[in-house]
C-alpha cells in the first residue's frame, strides 16, 4: 500500500499538478503575491520580477562562480545550469547561477516552488533574505531557508533524501567583528530523491517567530528561530533567490559530471507566493 501511494505522488508531480497552500485563518484568504510568484512558461526571465544575476550576491562561494549565462527560461521552466569556468578564474573554475527577486519587500505569506535538482555535488536552492539592517552599532540579516538540496551529494545524503531547511541570523557586533551564526534547522523525508523528479517546498512566513514548512501541501515542520540575540529576528522585509552554489564543505562537482546535460541543470517549475487578506464583510 505504501508504494501505492508514493508512485501516486510521484505520477501527480509527474503531470505538474500544484498543491494547494494551507488553509487560511477563519475571516482570511490567499492572495497571490505577484512579484514574488512565476510560472516560467515564457522563453525570457521576467526582468520586470527578476534579476538574471543576483545583485545581492554578486559572486558566488569559491569554486563557483555566478553567471547570468547559465539562466535562461524554457520548457516551462527557470533552469539554472552548472558548468565549468574554462580558463579559471582567479579562485573561480565552476559556475553557477542565482536569480534573485526585484523587489526586497518579501513579508509574511507563504511561499513555495516546485522544482527538480540537478544531480550534481552543488546546491540547489529557494530562499529568502534581508538586505543588511542595523539596531544600534550592530548589523543583522536574516535568511530563511525554504530548501536547500543536493541531488549528487557525495558527503552528506541528507541533502539528495530529505527537505532541508533553516532559520539563520547573521550578525556583526559593534566593533565590526562577525559573531557565530545563530541557526535553527528542520528537516523531513522526501518520497523520491530530490534529483529524480519534480517536489514542491513550501513555507508559511507566519510571524516573526514562527516558520511552517510543507512539503507536496503537507505539512512538515515548525521552525521558531532563536532569539537570543533579537526577541523578533524574522520581522524584516526580504528578497527571494534561487540558487546553484558549491559548498565549502560539500566535494565539488568533477568536469565530467558537469558535462552530463542530464545532470547538471536546476528546474523551477514555478514560484508562487501569497499574501493574506481579510474575508470583505457583509
Amino acid at each position: 500500500m505504501r508504494n501505492a501511494v508514493i508512485w501516486s505522488i510521484l505520477f501527480v508531480g509527474s503531470l505538474g499538478w500544484g498543491f494547494a497552500q494551507p488553509a487560511a485563518p477563519k475571516g482570511y484568504h490567499w492572495v497571490k503575491n505577484g512579484a514574488f510568484s512565476d510560472e516560467f512558461d515564457g522563453d525570457v526571465l521576467d526582468s520586470s520580477k527578476w534579476f538574471d544575476r543576483s545583485p545581492y550576491w554578486k559572486n558566488g562561494r569559491p569554486p563557483a562562480d555566478f553567471r547570468a549565462s547559465n539562466v535562461s527560461v524554457k520548457d516551462g521552466n527557470l533552469q539554472i545550469k552548472n558548468e565549468v569556468l574554462d580558463p579559471a578564474e582567479g579562485v573561480y573554475n565552476l559556475t553557477g547561477g542565482a536569480v534573485a527577486s526585484k523587489s526586497a519587500e518579501a513579508s509574511y505569506g507563504y511561499y513555495e516552488v516546485r522544482m527538480k535538482a540537478s544531480g550534481v555535488s552543488m546546491s540547489s536552492t529557494f530562499w529568502l533574505k534581508t538586505p543588511t539592517y542595523k539596531e544600534g552599532c550592530k548589523t543583522y540579516k536574516s535568511e530563511l531557508d525554504i530548501v536547500e538540496a543536493i541531488g549528487g551529494a557525495k558527503k552528506f545524503a541528507a541533502f539528495k533524501y530529505k527537505m532541508k531547511s533553516n532559520a539563520h541570523l547573521f550578525v556583526t557586533d559593534c566593533d565590526g567583528n562577525k559573531q557565530p551564526t545563530s541557526s535553527t534547522p528542520g528537516e523531513t523525508n522526501l518520497v523520491a530523491a530530490v534529483d529524480s523528479v519534480y517536489h514542491v517546498f513550501g513555507c508559511w512566513w507566519k510571524d516573526a517567530n514562527t516558520l511552517e514548512f510543507y512539503y507536496n501541501g503537507d505539512y512538515a515542520f515548525t521552525i521558531h528561530p532563536d532569539t537570543t540575540e533579537r526577541k523578533t529576528p524574522f520581522d524584516r522585509p526580504m528578497y527571494m533567490h534561487l540558487v546553484t552554489e558549491t559548498y565549502s564543505w560539500e566535494v565539488p562537482p568533477t568536469k565530467e559530471e558537469l558535462a552530463d546535460k542530464t545532470k547538471n541543470v536546476t528546474y523551477y517549475d514555478w514560484v508562487r507566493s501569497y499574501t493574506l487578506a481579510p474575508d470583505d464583510k457583509k
